[in-house]
């Protein structure tokens, strides 16, 4: 019996700890103080240019925090994939994923030692700090590419995807397997470049905040926390070739074959840039619907995103691995999907 009272006790400090260092751990991207300015970010794009008077504290409430999170199905299983994200994921695949730590030293074992560049200490810092930065952007690009243009791999990508109406909660919408694959590629991608450019920069400290990327800190509170609201803000036709704003990602969500493996980038609209999968959305907003098809009959039910994918990918083999030559999954029909208006 003491082992049980252990064991409950053991959970609850990790919950308590995994709840304490998602709301307030200042290098936590969801910090209180984190939301607060994505929250206030929000709240100044919400407010349509050249409106004299400020809106109503409704209308805010309306385009922050909308009705749908809760009144609808799709919205009521991104709050449940959330809590699971929260509470769960560390707990049962934590071991599947790399160390990036681990694969920079591996690489530096294997280099040896090597001359640096003498570089300025906060020189070589900064660099380092966007290194990292991008390494981190290119690992987002790369993984998502192969979510979409590998079957086994869209099986279980196809969970996030599924969501017919979008909000910040939609995030955490993503199947483990999903998580592991880009966790791993991105431990390999930041331990890699960690491995080859920390040596040649002397090993320098890069910019962090509370041990996180600066960089990758900023883009995530004023940028990747909004992708998936409904505020169709476009950065215009110059800065939407570099950045990659709320609208680009509601375009990547479209089920319109035209917008259909576009946008797979995270803040910067770089690789996109470079291998082609840019669409810069229009300046005023489209009318875009979300979704898949083969959900099933409760296409937001957890047991059948859990599990369901598996067999999916099970039925697909042996091509199960292999790309497509232009990767164009299955996205949602008349029978599924729903019509993204504007709230408020």
């Amino acid at each position: 019996m003491t082992m049980v009272w252990d064991g409950i006790g053991w959970l609850a400090g990790y919950w308590a700890n995994q709840l304490g260092g998602t709301f307030f751990g200042t290098g936590s991207t969801l910090s209180i103080f984190g939301l607060m300015v994505t929250v206030l970010i929000a709240a100044f794009l919400a407010v349509p240019r050249g409106r004299r008077a400020m809106p109503r504290l409704a209308v805010w409430r309306r385009a922050l925090f909308p009705r749908r999170i809760f009144s609808s199905a799709s919205g009521r299983a991104d709050l449940w994939w959330f809590a699971f994200s929260l509470f769960g994921y560390g707990l049962l695949f934590g071991w599947a994923v790399l160390s990036s730590v681990q694969i920079a030293a591996l690489l530096r074992g294997m280099i040896g030692p090597v001359a640096p560049l003498g570089l300025p200490p906060i020189v070589a810092g900064a660099v380092l700090t966007l290194l990292l930065y991008l390494a981190y952007e290119f690992a987002y690009w790369l993984d998502h590419y192969l979510s979409h243009a590998v079957p086994l791999l869209w099986q279980f990508h196809a969970v996030h995807h599924s969501a017919e109406s979008l909000s910040l909660l939609t995030t955490f919408r993503v199947h483990p397997v999903d998580t592991i694959v880009f966790a791993n590629i991105t431990a390999i991608m930041i331990g890699v470049t960690q491995g080859l450019a920390g040596p040649l920069l002397g090993e320098p400290h890069g910019v962090t905040i509370s041990g996180v990327n600066a960089l990758t800190m900023i883009g995530a509170i004023a940028l990747t926390h909004l992708q998936h609201s409904h505020l169709w803000v476009t950065f215009g036709p110059r800065w939407g070739r570099w950045l990659l704003s709320p609208a680009h990602h509601q375009i990547h969500h479209s089920i319109d074959a035209r917008h259909h493996n576009r946008n797979f980038g995270n803040t910067l609209a770089l690789f996109d840039r470079l291998f082609g999968t840019l669409h810069l959305p229009a300046a005023r907003r489209e009318p875009l619907r979300f979704g898949v098809e083969g959900g099933g009959t409760r296409p937001h039910g957890w047991r059948t995103a859990l599990f369901a994918p598996f067999g999916k990918a099970w039925a697909l083999r042996p091509r199960t691995l292999r790309p497509l030559a232009q990767p164009d999954p299955p996205r949602a029909n008349a029978g599924h999907g729903h019509r993204y208006r504007q709230q408020g």
